[in-house]
């Protein structure tokens, strides 16, 4: 038995061959549904030939044919789908949010570099991030941005990240950014 379903019913798998149940009632298997269709097709053809006749009009097969034939597929069509369960059409999640025993802050530093790189158009929420954590680390070290060492430290490219207009940073300038704030030293 497997599990299934959004719900965890218990679903048997199937056989091949096995008999199922459609939405009219018919039980059918993988062979006996077509020697079935079939049997409809030609009761239909000789139906209404037999109509045509007490009515004493002159039958025309073909088109008598492909009507019987399209009829017997949508009630088919309808047999074989109507006795499943209703489509599911919630939205899966991609991923998920943390991995359990994952930092949380750590995840979504992930994903906000991962929605930098990936974005259309420039996203100013990873400069502002990066402004940030800058900020942070330098009122925890005790230090200020005017200081001109602090500036060095800094390097060039995490001041123009600071300072300029919020731009679409590349991968290695990202790595960078991170490093020199790790780095920072009173």
């Amino acid at each position: 038995m497997t599990l299934s379903g959004r719900h965890g019913r218990r679903d048997r798998p199937r056989r091949p061959g096995a008999r199922t149940t459609g939405a009219l009632g018919l039980r059918s298997d993988g062979r006996s549904r077509w020697v079935v269709r079939a049997i409809l097709v030609v009761a239909g053809v000789a139906g209404l030939t037999i109509f045509a006749a007490v009515e004493k009009t002159h039958p025309r097969p073909l088109p008598t044919l492909l009507l019987v034939c399209a009829l017997v597929a949508v009630f088919g069509l309808l047999n074989d789908t109507g006795g499943s369960d209703p489509a599911d059409w919630t939205p899966m999640s991609e991923y998920a949010v943390a991995s359990t025993g994952q930092d949380a802050g750590l995840a979504g530093n992930v994903r906000l570099i991962e929605n930098h790189l990936s974005a259309r158009e420039v996203d100013p929420l990873l400069p502002n991030r990066i402004a940030r954590m800058t900020s942070d680390r330098l009122s925890r070290l005790g230090l200020a941005r005017g200081d001109p060492f602090v500036e060095r430290q800094l390097g060039p490219t995490l001041t123009a990240v600071l300072d300029g207009p919020p731009r679409r940073l590349k991968r290695h300038e990202i790595e960078e950014c991170i490093r020199r704030i790790e780095e920072l030293t009173p």
